[in-house]
Parts: C-alpha cells; sequence; structure tokens
C-alpha cells in the first residue's frame, strides 16, 4: 500500500475484525473497564456547608449609603402600666380595686387594702418600685382609681 491513510484504514478494519471474531471479545471490554472503576471518582471542588455557604452568599454593603447606614433609634419604652402587685407572689391571689393618691404612703396603702376587704401586705410594689415613701416618688401623677392584686402565703 502506497498511501498512509490506506494502510491505517486497512489496520482500523483487521483490528476491528480480530475483536469481532475473537471467541471472548466481552472480557477485554471488562477488562478494559476494570482500571477505571478502580479509581475514586471525587468532586472537583468542595462545596461550601452550613454557616460558610450563609457568609459567602449574604448581601453586601458596596454603596457608601449602605456603609454609613446607622441603626434606627427607637423611642423609649413607656413605664410598665397595670395592676399593683403585693405581697408574695406565692398562695392565694385576691384582687380589689382602691383609690390612691400620690400622698399616699406605704402604711396609707395598707390601711385602704384592709378597708376593702384584703389582708395586710408585707411590701407595696408599684409599677416595678417597691413603695418605701410615697407613690408620687414611683411615678404617679395624679389620683386614681387602681386595681390591686393581693397575694396572701398560704
Amino acid at each position: 500500500l502506497r498511501s498512509r491513510p490506506a494502510a491505517m484504514l486497512l489496520a482500523v478494519l483487521l483490528a476491528s475484525a480480530g475483536l469481532l471474531l475473537s471467541p471472548r471479545p466481552l472480557e477485554m471490554h471488562a477488562v478494559a473497564a476494570a482500571p477505571r472503576a478502580l479509581a475514586p471518582a471525587m468532586a472537583h471542588h468542595v462545596n461550601d456547608k452550613g454557616a460558610k455557604k450563609h457568609n459567602s452568599c449574604r448581601p453586601r454593603k458596596s454603596r457608601p449609603s449602605d456603609r454609613n447606614r446607622t441603626p434606627p433609634s427607637y423611642p423609649p419604652l413607656p413605664e410598665p402600666t397595670g395592676p399593683v402587685l403585693i405581697g408574695s407572689s406565692e398562695g392565694r391571689i385576691e384582687t380589689v380595686t382602691i383609690s390612691v393618691s400620690p400622698g399616699d404612703d406605704a402604711a396609707a396603702l395598707k390601711a385602704k387594702l384592709t378597708a376593702a376587704g384584703a389582708a395586710a401586705p408585707e411590701k407595696i410594689v408599684f409599677r416595678g418600685a417597691e413603695v418605701t415613701a410615697t407613690l408620687a416618688a414611683c411615678g404617679l401623677e395624679e389620683d386614681a382609681s387602681i386595681e390591686a392584686t393581693v397575694c396572701k402565703a398560704a
């Protein structure tokens, strides 16, 4: 044969005829595939997991208006209002309504509570502060009718 492509074509034809005429062509394919199956199949790169992924996907502050933004300022929370808790938190609970004024002290409140039918408490708490002087010191500004919760020891 004079030409090189013709020689290559002839070699390919003879090789394919040899494979087709071989008594066990499947074993040759199985042997050829075995080294490929033994090689580990690994990923090209590892995926981010957990917090690393969230950190990579988070929004960035790219504009100057985002970078210079200050946290919002909220108005202060109002003073707690609600029933007056008098006595300990254990035992039976009674609720009575009494009228109070800013000049009332702890002794006057105890007298008003016993007159309303409740037991005399050990301590009086108004708006989160224990009453030691007057209700004006605890934040009461004008006469009011309040609902007092008295906790009696069991």
